[in-house]
């Protein structure tokens, strides 16, 4: 059996709905899209992540404002691809650890500014590299083509979903 053989639910899912007109090969796109977005993203907080005792979450705040700099609360939780609320937790969490630091905004006193600490940046700065080590030995199934087509064809769905390419 090959390694990019239907797996055993998808082969399931056909023997149960098989005889309904629907589009088998999109389903399987997407749903083997979710399964390994899963099962990558368990993987990367149990094998890279705990060590710092950071979540999927609080790791992706760190990267987007090690990019980005300083973002409005707002912002920075759209680019994590979170709500309001969930990135008021995660932040004060990282704030509680010295991560991240919030400010008032001097043109809007409402609203809030986030920005990592030099903590937060020496923490991802010397995170990121094993966290990528871990991308690459995923990845390493496909060769570099396939990851390339691959890149592509996930930021086609994302752009069809109404993804802008701004967030992390």
């Amino acid at each position: 059996m090959s390694e990019r053989d239907p797996l055993p639910a998808e082969r399931k899912v056909l023997e149960r709905l098989g005889h309904l007109p629907l589009d088998f090969r999109a389903m399987a796109a997407v749903s083997n899209l979710f399964r390994a977005s899963t099962a990558i993203r368990r993987h990367m907080e149990r094998t890279v992540l705990a060590e710092d005792r950071l979540s999927w979450t609080s790791f992706v705040v760190l990267w987007v404002l090690w990019v980005w700099d300083e973002m409005e609360s707002r912002d920075l939780a759209a680019a994590v691809g979170i709500s309001r609320p969930t990135s008021t937790g995660v932040v004060t969490t990282l704030e509680r650890r010295g991560l991240v630091q919030r400010r008032r905004s001097d043109e809007d006193g409402r609203m809030v500014r986030v920005s990592l600490t030099p903590a937060g940046r020496r923490l991802i700065g010397s995170l990121f590299p094993r966290f990528n080590a871990a991308e690459a030995a995923v990845a390493a199934c496909l060769t570099p083509q396939e990851q390339e087509a691959l890149a592509g064809m996930l930021r086609a769905m994302y752009r069809t979903v109404g993804g802008n390419g701004a967030e992390g």
